[in-house]
């Protein structure tokens, strides 16, 4: 099968997206069909050498023109191409594919309307609350847009039911939309007791820790003014970076918390799950959802987790049975959560242990049979069809253009 990808965040980027598209279109090009790539942003260092062709478009390059360039190099790819996987930039990437005849299959995570508007600070409402509210022009403009590249869609990949409703309150016809749950790459092995990982990253006393990338939605900001509260002197340890770490390390030293709170800013993958070892307890006190990679890769860590009972947590969590679940914005009940772990380690041994049931589930090959299915069903191709096609029209790998 010959597969162009779209991505807006590919690596040396960081994140679970980038993880995700880089992976996906390498086990593809290992199992001998054809891949092409069209991503964002540029690798001007050459950190990373895909083995299939690339094209880089730089995040610099103006929007009007980084657009133009999407939509020729994603026409170009897509004319030799049985399908084109979407995962970003969306909307020249859908219009390329749709004019080139081709199948597109697209990756939604959540609300770009949304995450837009609040990124530029033009809205402060919940996501929920933002899919039916009456919203100012330019807000309807973001909206109009994703309605027309998700419209234009042949298949919608959602990583949990809560974005497939989402979606399909954007106008989409909910049978072209399938939940494909997010997977991780290699299982995480932690060999380290809690003790050990504790020693190497210098951390004394109890420890509460959450991994996030630093948006307003993942209310960052209301634990730090809940740390004080964190029982037996726990500190709060932040891991991750993003457009709101300078505005929470002021936020921190106005409260007068510097000796409760470290900022550990972004860390190697293997150095985020010894933080995550280390933790008493792991939070996350997110606004939004879709489906948390950080949460898996807690349960595989041993570590119990509070959360809040919103989205995407509900489908890799259970309130009770191996996680404590809170309302969003319920201050009293997610400090309560916290410092029932803190003081009862055997509800937290219990939480972790359950915690560790069901993982086989997250392992990359079911995510990806899952995939090749859906490419199957959207291009007609399948069983020893594919793999001859495959064959007959493998990369011979290298650098170039799509």
């Amino acid at each position: 099968m010959r597969v162009t990808f779209v991505s807006n965040i590919f690596p040396p980027t960081v994140g679970g997206p980038a993880t995700h598209i880089y992976n996906l279109a390498l086990t593809l090009h290992r199992q001998g069909h054809a891949v092409r790539a069209v991503v964002c942003p540029d690798d001007p260092e050459g950190l990373v050498r895909p083995p299939f062709p690339t094209v880089r478009v730089s995040w610099a390059t103006p929007v009007p023109l980084r657009y133009v360039l999407v939509f020729w190099h994603t026409w170009r790819a897509a004319r030799r191409s049985d399908v084109v996987y979407i995962n970003g930039i969306e909307l020249p990437s859908s219009l390329a594919a749709l004019l080139a005849g081709r199948p597109r299959v697209l990756k939604v995570v959540g609300d770009w309307a949304w995450e837009s508007a609040t990124r530029r600070g033009l809205t402060t409402q919940g996501i929920e609350e933002f899919q039916t509210a009456r919203q100012p022009l330019r807000i309807r403009a973001f909206q109009r847009i994703q309605r027309v590249y998700a419209a234009a869609a042949t298949l919608v990949v959602v990583p949990s039911a809560y974005v497939g409703a989402l979606v399909r309150g954007w106008g989409v016809d909910g049978r072209k939309i399938r939940v494909v749950q997010n997977a991780l790459v290699e299982t995480p092995t932690i060999e380290e007791s809690r003790q050990e990982a504790r020693r190497r990253l210098n951390l004394r006393g109890p420890v509460v820790c959450t991994v996030a990338r630093l948006y307003a939605w993942k209310r960052v900001d209301a634990l730090l003014e809940m740390a004080p509260d964190f029982a037996n002197g726990a500190t709060l340890v932040i891991v991750g970076d993003g457009p709101e770490q300078a505005a929470l390390e002021r936020r921190a030293a106005a409260l007068g918390i510097g000796d409760r709170v470290r900022f550990a800013g972004r860390v190697p993958q293997r150095e985020v799950a010894r933080y995550l070892r280390a933790a008493d307890v792991f939070v996350l006190n997110t606004e939004y959802e879709g489906l948390s990679h950080t949460l898996v890769e807690t349960r595989f860590a041993g570590t119990p987790i509070v959360t809040t009972d919103i989205g995407g947590n509900r489908e890799v969590l259970t309130h009770g049975r191996n996680a404590l679940l809170t309302p969003f914005g319920d201050r009293a009940a997610f400090v309560e959560a916290v410092n029932r772990l803190l003081t009862d380690r055997g509800l937290a041994a219990r939480l972790a242990q359950a915690g560790a049931e069901g993982l086989d589930h997250f392992a990359w090959e079911r995510l990806v049979d899952e995939t090749m299915t859906l490419l199957a069903e959207v291009t007609g191709r399948g069983g020893a069809d594919a793999d001859a096609d495959a064959a007959s029209s493998a990369p011979s790998g290298g650098r170039g253009g799509a």
